[in-house]
């Protein structure tokens, strides 16, 4: 089994993430999860998922002022689940 500083790389357990894209609506007051997403399911490390969702990295373009989409990283275990922790 290959080793890695002294560890067995087939023990090491990685969590890994899924990028998460939420549609969001505005009543005036507050925003409020509408229920539509979107998720891509290639797993990558929770590194490499805040390097995509950063804000630099999308150019959004909105023509409704009541509505907007968000981009998260959730761990990859929390796929189908209503809650995630």
């Amino acid at each position: 089994m290959p080793k890695a500083a002294g560890w067995d790389v087939d023990t090491i357990m990685f969590e890994t993430f899924i990028l998460v894209i939420t549609m969001w609506g505005n009543d005036g007051n507050q925003w409020h999860y509408i229920g539509n997403q979107i998720a891509l399911q290639q797993e990558m490390t929770e590194e490499q998922c805040l390097y995509l969702v950063d804000a630099t990295m999308w150019q959004a373009s909105y023509s409704n002022e009541y509505y907007q989409l968000r981009a998260h990283c959730f761990p990859a275990d929390c796929a189908g689940k209503d809650e995630c922790k």
